[in-house]
């Protein structure tokens, strides 16, 4: 097993799980009218490999360009799997953070991270109007971390463009119509709705009916984005030293029907007048610890 930016061989072994290569569109690039008339109406991923190329992320964005931000803000990061796994977290500064992954000695994942509240001088530096001028309200976030680390399988309320800055993402996906099939979890998670299943460690005798379930694989390279539509299962595993940024966007019927009552929940949650199982808080000597 390497560290730093190579890939970690026995990440993964998928030899037991039936996967297809992706089996959705492939292009260089494509028109906002014809992206909302054959993805976003039809809800139909598609890998775009050629639109990132003029992003100053693209010229920008390494390790050492991030270890030399300034930031006073503390960040968390996930440890493990904390969509099927036990919730853990941790906090770090930015910078400790960024240099444990250069030096090949970080674990953690600075997920779902408010990339744009920290750093706002790297707004200009991506560009999703692809999707956004088709929505009326969009959320970005960062992701950063080492080579292996993982996002469970799960839905987005919102159309989600995953635009890949460093190194190669390996995502599964699967699609609404495999919902049954995918045991809906009970623990809670800001924006998502949660498979019960780790993809990597599937327990056939408590998920059989999983194995019906058909996975696209795709790998995302530096330089391409991919478009999941709202309600189409994700699994994703960085296969290098990661920098992704995820753009969700939501029509004003999934802020109605999804986004407001998720966002009272989460409301109550953070009170602690709902305590549950959930991605974002752990038991601390005995008090309610948000991440």
């Amino acid at each position: 097993m390497r560290k730093g930016n190579t890939m970690i061989s026995n990440a993964l072994d998928y030899s037991q799980i039936e996967t297809d290569d992706h089996n959705f569109d492939v292009v260089e690039s494509i028109q906002p009218r014809e992206f909302l008339q054959r993805y976003i109406k039809l809800n139909r991923p598609v890998k775009i490999t050629g639109m990132m190329d003029a992003w100053p992320a693209m010229k920008k964005w390494d390790m050492e360009f991030f270890l030399n931000l300034e930031s006073p803000k503390a960040v968390h990061l996930e440890e493990g799997n904390v969509m099927q796994e036990n919730t853990s977290f941790r906090k770090s500064g930015f910078r400790e953070f960024v240099r444990g992954i250069i030096e090949g000695e970080q674990s953690g994942y600075l997920s779902v991270f408010r990339i744009f509240d920290y750093f706002p001088q790297l707004r200009d530096d991506v560009e999703f109007d692809l999707l956004n001028q088709f929505k009326v309200k969009s959320s970005v976030s960062g992701w950063l971390g080492p080579a292996g680390t993982v996002t469970g399988y799960h839905i987005d309320w919102g159309d989600n463009i995953l635009a890949q800055v460093i190194g190669r993402k390996c995502l599964h996906l699967a699609a609404p119509d495999a919902t049954p099939d995918m045991y809906v979890s009970r623990k809670f998670d800001q924006g998502t709705t949660i498979s019960s299943v780790d993809f990597e460690h599937v327990d056939p005798v408590r998920f059989p009916s999983f194995s019906n379930v058909k996975h696209h694989r795709v790998i995302l390279n530096p330089g391409e984005m991919i478009f999941i539509p709202r309600g189409w299962w994700h699994h994703v595993r960085s296969l290098d030293t990661s920098v992704s940024v995820s753009n969700i966007a939501f029509a004003t019927k999934d802020i109605l029907r999804d986004v407001v009552p998720h966002r009272l929940k989460q409301i109550l949650h953070d009170a602690g007048i709902w305590k549950c199982d959930c991605t974002c808080h752990v038991v601390a000597d005995g008090k309610w610890v948000r991440k």
